[in-house]
């Protein structure tokens, strides 16, 4: 999985792997953030392996609050090439690969399937509407039921954002990596809170960075011919004329350098 997702995520020795298998036999790979003291940590999603006898399972998974909100930050204006890209990919995908939103109570052991959707047809709203369903369950309490209420207990939802099965097949292990591999990049871009905060506050400094990295960036770009020069001087004017897109452009050359 390494030779295809980089430093997405971190190598994983035999230990390793061996710890990061659940009581379900499923193997949830560490994201590169779970080394880092729990208040400093993004919460990602995590990429996960559930291996039977005749097939594989490859999810990519939210299974907290926290990490369901860093989800939900990607509709800010912050994130707009990151939605975009996010819909571009999702949409390209066949209809084997799927989004299931799962659920468990304190007493189940194992959780129960609540939702099921096609992947490539998911949109914003609809990821809002799972989002939301989420946190409901989470959160319990008095709910509305058919003339009366009735007292629902929390309970642990788990987002599976995209599934797919395969044969044990390495090419086609192979393949689906290669579809979730600019997803999952993606979703790590997703700024936190706190970052997108952080950001506003430190706007000249930024400013400066963002420029150097620009010409940089722009400077690779032109130099290993992925765009001509007409190109790059028509990039160079947007950053001029346009200020709000600035970010845009720099998240625009970073896909295409595959940085």
């Amino acid at each position: 999985m390494e030779t295809r997702f980089g430093d997405l995520l971190p190598v994983l020795s035999d230990q390793g792997i061996m710890e990061g298998v659940t009581t379900e036999d499923i193997l949830v790979v560490p994201t590169i953030e779970e080394d880092k003291p729990r208040n400093q940590r993004k919460p990602l999603p995590h990429m996960s392996l559930i291996l039977k006898d005749e097939s594989i399972e490859t999810r990519i998974t939210y299974t907290d609050r926290e990490s369901l909100e860093l989800l939900s930050n990607i509709f800010s204006d912050t994130h707009r090439v990151q939605l975009e890209a996010l819909f571009k990919e999702l949409h390209a995908l066949d209809p084997s690969y799927e989004t299931l939103l799962y659920s468990k109570t304190r007493d189940e052991a194992k959780p129960r399937l609540i939702r099921k959707y096609v992947s490539a047809r998911l949109d914003q709203q609809l990821i809002e509407r799972i989002i939301e369903e989420s946190e409901n369950l989470r959160r319990g309490g008095r709910k509305a039921q058919y003339n009366g209420s009735a007292y629902v207990h929390p309970e642990s939802p788990e987002l599976v954002l995209l599934r797919r099965v395969t044969p044990l097949d390495q090419g086609e292990f192979l393949r689906v990596l290669d579809r979730l591999q600019p997803i999952y990049k993606t979703l790590t871009r997703v700024k936190t809170q706190r970052e997108m905060i952080s950001a506003r506050l430190s706007t000249p400094r930024r400013k400066r960075n963002q420029y150097r990295e620009f010409i940089e960036l722009l400077n690779e770009a032109h130099g290993g011919d992925y765009i001509s020069a007409e190109r790059r001087r028509k990039l160079n004017d947007r950053w001029r004329k346009d200020e709000d897109s600035r970010e845009d452009l720099i998240e625009e050359l970073r896909e295409l350098l595959n940085k």
